[in-house]
């Protein structure tokens, strides 16, 4: 069972604390730094799903140290830190294991298979602040995904707290700026998803 990252939110922030990895980063603040906990996706799954999460934890480097961790059981594709650092985890084409019980707008379980899933350094109590350099670097690296890596594949950006399954497992990304995003799902046509009440989920 692969168990959702905040699950383990007390044993993150305890792995935050005092993590220095002296990650190499490279063009556009972006690093690539493995995690082993990813597998195959299906065959017949598209890539169509960008899933916003919060790590719950305070740490760039600790959260890429849990997720290199046996015991954690989690990763996502990406991690976006408070500074706009970006270090990849789980290539784009690959499962990674961030979403959980999990089902999606259009009515699909097993949200992992056919998303891919960034995380973003915040504690999640409400009260952390979303910089504007950690907001910038998320819509750069959405912008990139939409433009070249999924050009019109891409159909939907929605929440952890949206998709987990049963409601209200999950709250993240609590208190993020969404109206950023607005003018980039505009010129992309892709929905922000993430207001149940806007998006009723559909039953297939």
């Amino acid at each position: 069972m692969f168990l959702p990252l905040c699950l383990a939110c007390q044993t993150l922030d305890s792995v935050s604390q005092n993590v220095n990895l002296n990650i190499q980063y490279g063009r556009n603040n972006m690093a690539f730094v493995g995690s082993p906990h990813q597998n195959q996706r299906p065959k017949d799954a598209p890539i169509d799903t960008i899933v916003l999460h919060h790590t719950a934890g305070d740490s760039l480097d600790g959260t890429v140290r849990w997720f290199q961790m046996e015991k954690s059981q989690v990763s996502a594709h990406y991690t976006i830190g408070k500074d706009g650092k970006v270090v990849q985890h789980v290539s784009n084409y690959y499962r990674a294991w961030h979403a959980g019980k999990s089902v999606d707008h259009f009515g699909r379980d097993n949200v992992n298979n056919f998303s891919i899933g960034i995380e973003m350094v915040n504690v999640g109590n409400g009260k952390d602040p979303w910089t504007t350099e950690q907001v910038d670097a998320v819509e750069r690296l959405l912008r990139s995904l939409l433009r070249y890596r999924f050009a019109g594949k891409i159909k939907q950006i929605t929440s952890h707290e949206y998709i987990a399954e049963p409601f209200g497992r999950k709250n993240d990304p609590l208190g993020f700026p969404w109206e950023r995003l607005e003018p980039l799902s505009k010129e992309f046509n892709v929905p922000l998803i993430y207001d149940l009440k806007k998006f009723p989920k559909k039953k297939q």
